[in-house]
């Protein structure tokens, strides 16, 4: 039996994590829960999945009656982290959203744990000084899943190209002059994944498979020259490979996460899923096309700051989670999330960081800078 620490479970990622434990009972056991803060959603999933240990992000306690009915080793705070990313498990599964996720993956690659992570923004800002690490990695994303699977058994010198596959968002017919009145409630409508808040307005404006594209280059080896986005409506290849013999490998599935995370789950095995399967005798069409640049600028955004390297990547994480952040909040419209991130990168002037220590100097900077942008733009 596989056992499993679970990160950020209260979450999307986790709590569809947590669907898929309940499917296989008997292949995999729960031995560690971690939430931001205890909820009744944190305590409803200690009772039904019994792990031995739960850690809460702030300092503060759980029920005694909780931790003494059920024996939990409860673990809170800096050395509590170190503790529950430093377990004998089979695989950590980390579905923490944004840059709350840099630290715990980094204790966890550097205890040299297994891990099945969704979290693009630590791949991201930890890459220059832990991508050679990044093969204990089997990602989450239903694009990098795509390519993980597509490249399974091939040698990387093989590689032509690696394509990652957008819908296009909700506003992927919607006029750029209609951006400025786009309201939040429409933004987090995604056509066709249930997500985070986050990463969904991410989705929205492109800057995810901006992201992506970064994660990517990390992830797989593989220069920014080789690898391509397409806006594919329809979400069923979530990604190709094209190797040099002409041959394109790709992963279809109906879009649903329980896909890749079951996958990373029982990797190097497969386990039944209970998602439908595409139905090729009803599809009446699958297209692909390029990005509209001009209107998802951030697309490309990203693109240069992956090319340029040295801290940019994590600038503009960083940068993204705020404007993100501030839209969410109303205090932005959609339509000046790009600018604030543009002016962000422009500002910015880092080295190359060396070790956690320097991202982490490099985010309050960041933060700072963005502080100080915010207010001459509004």
């Amino acid at each position: 039996m596989k056992e499993i620490a679970v990160l950020g479970s209260t979450g999307s990622i986790g709590t569809q994590t947590l669907d898929i434990v309940r499917q296989h009972t008997g292949k995999v056991k729960v031995k560690a829960l971690a939430s931001s803060k205890f909820s009744q959603k944190l305590k409803e999933q200690i009772e039904e999945f019994r792990p031995k240990y739960v850690y809460v992000h702030h300092y503060e306690t759980i029920p005694k009656e909780l931790i003494k009915k059920y024996d939990l080793i409860f673990l809170t705070g800096e050395e509590g982290l170190l503790h529950i990313t430093d377990l004998f498990v089979d695989l950590y599964v980390v579905g923490i959203a944004g840059i709350a996720g840099i630290l715990p993956t980094y204790y966890i690659l550097e205890h040299k744990k297994n891990l099945a992570t969704a979290n693009k923004e630590a791949i991201i800002c930890l890459g220059e000084i832990l991508k050679k690490q990044y093969k204990k990695i089997i990602p989450i994303d239903s694009e990098h899943s795509a390519i993980f699977q597509s490249l399974k058994g091939e040698k990387t010198k093989n590689i032509k190209k690696i394509v990652l596959t957008a819908s296009g968002g909700p506003f992927l017919n919607l006029p750029i002059e209609s951006f400025k009145d786009v309201s939040v409630e429409e933004a987090l409508q995604h056509p066709k994944w249930k997500m985070g808040e986050k990463v969904t307005i991410d989705s929205a404006t492109l800057m995810n498979k901006g992201l992506e594209i970064i994660e990517a280059h990390y992830l797989f080896d593989t220069p920014y020259s080789h690898i391509d986005v397409l806006i594919h409506p329809q979400s069923l290849v979530h990604g190709m490979v094209e190797y040099i013999d002409g041959t394109i490998i790709s992963n279809i599935s109906v879009p649903d996460m329980k896909i890749p995370i079951t996958y990373a789950i029982s990797y190097p095995d497969r386990w039944e899923t209970d998602v439908p399967s595409v139905d090729f005798k009803n599809l009446h069409k699958i297209e692909f096309f390029e990005p509209d640049y001009q209107k998802f600028p951030l697309l490309k955004l990203a693109k240069e700051v992956g090319i340029k390297g040295e801290a940019y990547p994590i600038v503009l994480t960083v940068a993204d989670e705020l404007a993100v952040n501030r839209f969410l909040s109303q205090k932005i419209t959609f339509d000046k999330i790009p600018v604030l991130i543009q002016k962000v990168i422009e500002r910015a002037n880092f080295g190359k960081p060396k070790k956690l220590e320097d991202i982490i100097q490099i985010m309050e900077e960041t933060q700072e800078i963005f502080k100080q942008v915010e207010k001459e733009v509004f």
